[in-house]
């Protein structure tokens, strides 16, 4: 063939390359190899064409089928085709081999990175040549510049090098990869061509974006957010500015491409570039939130009917705190714990008791009618701090508000007019109990036992409620009419030792009208000492001590119908008399008591005490020989059907108390009388 006629001409005198002769003659069995595979699949897309297929300029005629000795020909072809691609498959890489192994652990021919020549050569060898042909790229300086601060870094400190290793790795690769008709194509081209490889730059870009964000760090500066707070009888403003900040990444980027470009300058200079950054709250913004904050921070007038109450403007004030409404921008915010204590202060004003109905006696024997109820008033306070900030959007946007209308919720009593009608005519007398006692200064001349009576006079306690002796009673004072009277103080009596002394009498009688009409009872304590106008062991005393003590007398309504309560008191001469009669539907319980059981009795002394301070002859009690003693008593309810409600024993273990009986005697005339005393002020 005239190809390989051509590769045996050479030059007198000389011996061509085995490597250069493989190469041809590869490549010329390869363009025959392709050459042939091209006429193969045109055959047979001949053979396959459609029976319709129009030719141009001629009519359309019968189909003709192939016959038995074209077939032939065409198997026969097919087959001498295919052997001797095989044959120029196993020459091809027979050549191949040959090749590859005249250049192992060597650059293959016609290579070079940047302009330097490395065919041929092995590894350690490129590397060798390429650190010398090159010069170092680690002489230099990149110089970082962002509003007046400056900063300069060496390429050495950023570790740039030309990346020899790479480049040697991407060299010894050029014609080692593929398929073997692929590289013996490749190897053709690289000797033909010849092959260069970029030069490749390497740095340390984590050195890269440091040194960037220290300039940064040097050079951004915060915004400052402008602010307002509460401050006297305004609001105080304080202005804010714009910060600035270093475009890192920008720079970054930048300053890569120079380093990485193998022909850049000894010094090279980026500009860091800087961008303004707004605070969240600009001045602006600040003054529009003082601006709404003012309008806030006025007074508003509460309405309901005719009735009116205010909120201050300072109280709103103190309850406004700025930050970031939800929309994003810088207002005033109303705290709605604030709002909810403002209203709980006026709630107190806004509310109103509902007051039972109760019940009208005729004769004392019989309900003649009813006294109507009344609904009570409670501020809804939830509804109403709604509608309050529904009205603060209002002023913060600068619209006018001064009245607001406030929700109030309906207090029902517990005892309806209606019911009260219902169970009227049903109700009569169930228990009474009445004390006699002597009036004297022991207990305000009768005024600190009828005065409580009065006030629990009328009380109607409904069903399941408690009754209460200090709630029941209205405010214990001198002004309405409460005197000085008798108390039971460390053990002894003072006739004078407490306001409202003698109260015990009234708590007493009710407690024994409320223990004979079957109720619940509640709390009860037995005096210090016996009382012998009280019922052995059923006495209950009552007091509130300056330290903060209480005692108290309850009992429950554990019964289907109100009870009404009638408190009454009269005086006789020098005796009076108090009592408690509970009206009510009659349940048909039965109450019994035991005889009280009386133990370890100590039996009381009496004493004489002779004064000069009475007149010769006059006596005068202050303290009544009393026993000590124990005392149980036990009380049991039944219902109509004999079944047991309550059953209890009351304990009382009273003190024994020694008689104190003065006599006036006249001052012995040996004695100097004392002095007079100075007169005292009045109190």
């Amino acid at each position: 063939m005239n190809a390989r006629t051509d590769e045996s001409e050479t030059t007198p005198g000389t011996e061509p390359p085995v490597e250069a002769a493989l190469d041809a003659e590869a490549a010329l069995e390869a363009e025959a190899a392709l050459e042939a595979e091209a006429a193969l699949e045109a055959e047979s897309a001949a053979l396959q064409a459609p029976a319709d297929l129009a030719v141009p300029g001629l009519e359309p005629g019968p189909v003709v089928e192939p016959g038995p000795g074209r077939a032939r020909t065409a198997r026969r072809f097919v087959v001498a085709f295919t052997f001797g691609l095989l044959a120029v498959l196993a020459v091809a890489a027979g050549a191949l081999a040959a090749f590859d192994s005249s250049n192992a652990g060597r650059i293959l021919p016609s290579v070079h990175v940047g302009s330097v020549d490395v065919s041929g050569l092995t590894p350690s060898e490129a590397r060798a040549r390429l650190s010398t042909a090159f010069p170092d790229l680690a002489v230099g300086e990149l110089v970082l510049t962002a509003a007046e601060e400056t900063r300069t870094v060496s390429y050495a400190t950023l570790g740039r090098r030309l990346d020899v290793d790479a480049l040697v790795e991407r060299a010894m690769a050029v014609g080692r990869g593929g398929a073997t008709l692929e590289r013996i194509a490749s190897n053709v081209r690289t000797m033909v061509r010849g092959v260069e490889i970029d030069l490749q730059v390497r740095f340390d870009p984590i050195a890269l974006a440091e040194a960037v964000r220290a300039l940064a760090r040097a050079t951004d500066l915060p915004p400052v957010d402008a602010t307002v707070a509460v401050s006297g009888s305004g609001f105080a403003l304080t202005s804010g500015h714009d910060g600035r900040t270093a475009d890192v990444d920008a720079a970054t980027r930048a300053a890569a491409a120079l380093l990485a470009d193998p022909a850049a300058p000894p010094t090279v200079q980026v500009n860091v570039p800087i961008q303004d950054v707004e605070p969240d709250v600009t001045s602006q913004e600040a003054r529009a939130a003082r601006a709404a904050a003012a309008g806030i921070a006025v007074d508003l007038e509460l309405v309901d009917g005719s009735e009116t109450w205010t909120i201050a403007g300072d109280s709103f004030r103190g309850w406004i705190t700025f930050a970031a409404q939800d929309d994003g921008s810088y207002g005033p915010v109303v705290a709605q714990a604030g709002l909810e204590g403002g209203l709980t202060e006026i709630a107190a004003e806004v509310a109103r008791e509902p007051v039972d109905a109760s019940f009208l006696l005729g004769d004392g024997k019989t309900v003649v009618g009813v006294t109507a109820a009344r609904n009570g008033r409670a501020l809804d306070v939830p509804a109403t701090v709604a509608t309050l900030i529904a009205v603060i959007e209002q002023l913060a946007a600068g619209l006018t508000v001064s009245r607001i209308p406030i929700t109030t919720e309906v207090v029902e009593p517990g005892l309806t007019t209606a019911e009260a009608a219902q169970t009227a005519p049903l109700m009569e007398p169930i228990s009474e109990w009445t004390t006699y006692f002597p009036i004297g200064i022991k207990n305000g001349q009768g005024a600190n036992i009828w005065i409580p009576a009065g006030d629990v006079d009328g009380t109607v306690v409904l069903p399941g409620a408690w009754f209460d002796f200090w709630d029941a009673l209205g405010p214990v004072t001198r002004e309405r009419g409460y005197k000085d009277g008798g108390a039971i103080i460390n053990g002894k009596t003072e006739p004078q030792g407490a306001l409202a002394g003698g109260i015990c009498s009234t708590s007493t009688t009710l407690f024994n009208a409320a223990l004979r009409a079957g109720l619940e009872m509640g709390a009860r304590r037995n005096h210090y000492y016996y009382i012998d106008r009280y019922p052995l062991g059923l006495d209950a005393t009552v007091f509130q001590s300056s330290s903060g003590s209480i005692q108290t007398m309850s009992f429950r309504n554990d019964t289907a119908s109100p009870i009404l309560i009638r408190g009454s008191g009269w005086s006789v001469g020098r005796k009076g008399y108090v009592k408690f009669q509970l009206w009510s539907v009659p349940t048909g319980r039965d109450v019994d008591f035991t005889t009280p059981i009386v133990e370890n009795v100590r039996p009381a002394t009496d004493s004489t005490v002779y004064t000069t301070e009475l007149a010769p002859g006059v006596k005068e009690r202050i303290e009544f020989p009393v026993d000590g003693k124990e005392v149980w008593v036990t009380r049991t309810v039944t219902d109509s059907a004999g079944a047991v409600l309550h059953q209890e024993t009351y304990y009382s273990r009273y003190a024994r108390i020694t008689g104190i009986l003065r006599i006036g005697i006249a001052p012995d005339p040996d004695q100097t009388p004392p002095p007079d005393p100075a007169p005292s002020p009045s109190p």
